[in-house]
């Protein structure tokens, strides 16, 4: 039997466990150019999570749904579009709203999902793995190369550290704990204690900004790139020296493609999944009503791998 359509929906900004309510949803009208998407699998991610915490207010429309990433299947079409793609997988991008059983976006917004990649590759497949392609892309690292990662433990960290290491550059992962030093034991990288001195670097990739991220900066060589991407210590940089950071944001690049482009460069993301380099663990699946569940075991410390939402 079919479970009712809910939404997680924040109404205000705070602390996502004491904002985000689970609400029944109706069936959501399908206008022209538009398709229904039954959610399958949406991921947890940091991204997720900011705006409802008002880091992004004056961008953030009320009432919100987070979730900028997942997979479902085409249920409805509107006018204008292929009847042919119901029933078929698809990643729906460009906005906010997977953390609900049905979403409603633009045709053209839609990835189609290969048969032989799964619901949690797919559900996944977007923002670290994009990310990390398009990063490993812009700074081009040479053969020989040392890259600092921070966050490396993390599941774009690990995608970062193959991707580098597929280009013949060392990837030099920075770590705060044993656990995440452990973790990466299978990596191709050198794990680097956050609170030793840095080897010297010929570009760096930072997820944690504050004096990790200046940390970071200082170790890279004249010349060198620093691509900055997350401030998961939430707060800024607090001055990179000699060294210019380049902000990086995948909304900026996605919005700005054509749609030919996207596909092109999702296919490669698809690639990469299957020959392991964007493959990323799942640590557990919870219903969406089990959101406090959910964000509980997010935030556990050593947790190893995704929490998935499955609407």
């Amino acid at each position: 039997m079919t479970q009712p359509p809910l939404r997680m929906i924040a109404h205000r900004f705070g602390i996502p466990m004491e904002v985000l309510a689970c609400e029944p949803l109706g069936r959501p009208p399908v206008a022209y150019g538009e398709v229904l998407v039954r959610m399958t699998a949406t991921p947890i991610n940091p991204s997720d999570l900011i705006p409802v915490a008002g880091a992004y207010a004056a961008r953030t429309s009320l009432p919100f749904v987070p979730g900028y990433e997942g997979t479902g299947t085409i249920e409805e079409v509107g006018d204008n579009v292929d009847p042919g793609l119901i029933g078929r997988r698809v990643l729906p991008l460009g906005s906010a709203g997977c953390w609900q059983t049905l979403k409603v976006l633009p045709a053209d917004w839609c990835i189609l999902v290969p048969d032989d990649v799964d619901d949690d590759e797919a559900a996944t497949a977007y923002i670290n793995p994009l990310t990390a392609l398009l990063m490993v892309r812009r700074m081009a690292p040479q053969p020989g190369d040392a890259v600092g990662i921070t966050a490396a433990a993390s599941a774009i960290g690990r995608i970062l550290i193959r991707m580098i290491a597929s280009t013949r550059a060392h990837a030099v992962a920075i770590v705060r704990s044993q656990s995440a030093a452990e973790s990466l034991r299978c990596e191709p990288s050198e794990v680097v204690w956050s609170d030793t001195p840095m080897p010297r670097l010929n570009g760096a990739m930072d997820a944690v900004g504050g004096r990790a991220g200046c940390d970071l900066a200082a170790a890279v060589v004249p010349g060198g790139q620093m691509l900055h991407y997350g401030l998961l210590s939430g707060k800024p940089l607090a001055g990179t020296g000699a060294t210019t950071a380049q902000y990086f944001r995948l909304r900026d690049i996605v919005h700005a493609i054509s749609r030919a482009q996207l596909d092109e460069l999702m296919s490669v993301v698809f690639d990469e999944i299957r020959v392991g380099r964007a493959a990323i663990s799942i640590a557990a699946r919870y219903p969406l009503a089990e959101i406090g569940l959910a964000l509980t075991h997010d935030a556990r410390v050593g947790r190893s791998g995704k929490i998935l939402l499955c609407p």
